[in-house]
């Protein structure tokens, strides 16, 4: 049959049968499975990757509209939280009096009433603070900082201060001592009538104002303030006249040196004085009869 082929077409025969040969020796038919199955495998993967993808999506949403733990509760001291400080007072019947109305179901008060006696200072602290600590009879015995008498020229006493800038007759109504007494129940501006007293009555003027142009710090007390707290009550003692107290501490009035003697100084044991005593817990209690602390 070849025979009866023109030369061209037996070349091309040949050729066929040549590369038919060549492709199976280069193994192209495995080839092009294995390319199929990569081929395959590939969509696989793709459409493995497009679900997981959206999975994540749909989890990634899912942890967002999760509402978030509460937080664990951390126990924490009653300064840390910011309670307001436990102001009580025992009256001369020894009943236990709580000055701020709004702190009657404080916890901490009804565990005052339960533990029932007080302690003294010396009952309460351990020997090594008894011998460190400073003795007072709970009073400043005082006059203004020497350095702001000679600066603005006030005088040498309370007497002669309050008889020298008008004199008049002090009472809670009428504190300035003008004479215009003020009604019962009316509004009172106690910083008002202090800024007018500062050469008549400098206790009174220092116990809500700093001295002219000194401006009133309000953040924690400073370990060298702290410093200079204890050095003032050791030269003139303390627990009262806090105006005049402040004017040796710069930049604090006399209420703030009156909160930090009663939070820190006489609750950590650094002065002792008579008109406080403790709980079994520790909670410092005014017993004196001096009621202006109110």
């Amino acid at each position: 049959m070849t025979g009866s082929l023109t030369p061209y077409e037996e070349q091309r025969l040949k050729n066929i049968e040549r590369n038919k040969a060549l492709l199976q020796s280069l193994e192209i038919e495995s080839a092009k499975d294995s390319l199929t199955s990569i081929a395959i495998e590939g969509e696989k993967e793709v459409k493995n990757s497009t679900n997981a993808k959206r999975q994540r999506t749909t989890t990634t949403k899912a942890k967002q509209r999760k509402v978030p733990e509460k937080p664990v509760s951390i126990r924490k001291s009653s300064r840390l939280r910011g309670e307001a400080p436990l102001e009580i007072e025992i009256d001369k019947e020894n009943n236990i009096e709580l000055l701020n109305e709004q702190l009657k179901n404080d916890p901490r008060y009804q565990d005052i009433l339960d533990e029932g006696k007080l302690l003294t200072a010396k009952e309460y602290f351990s020997k090594e603070i008894r011998e460190k600590a400073i003795i007072t009879d709970g009073h400043f015995k005082g006059w203004v900082n020497p350095v702001i008498v000679k600066k603005y020229g006030l005088e040498s006493s309370a007497t002669e201060a309050w008889e020298k800038n008008g004199g008049g007759t002090y009472s809670f109504l009428d504190p300035t001592g003008s004479g215009k007494k003020r009604k019962r129940g009316s509004a009172t501006n106690a910083k008002a009538d202090a800024s007018k007293m500062f050469k008549k009555n400098p206790n009174q003027y220092f116990y809500r104002l700093n001295e002219p142009g000194e401006v009133q710090w309000f953040h924690d007390w400073s370990e060298e303030e702290k410093a200079l707290f204890i050095e003032v009550a050791k030269e003139h003692g303390c627990g009262d006249k806090w105006g005049l107290f402040a004017s040796y501490i710069p930049h604090r009035v006399g209420y703030q040196c009156s909160s930090f003697y009663r939070h820190e100084i006489i609750k950590n044991g650094i002065v002792f004085d008579p008109n406080f005593q403790f709980t079994p817990s520790g909670e410092p209690v005014y017993v004196g009869a001096n009621r202006s602390r109110r």
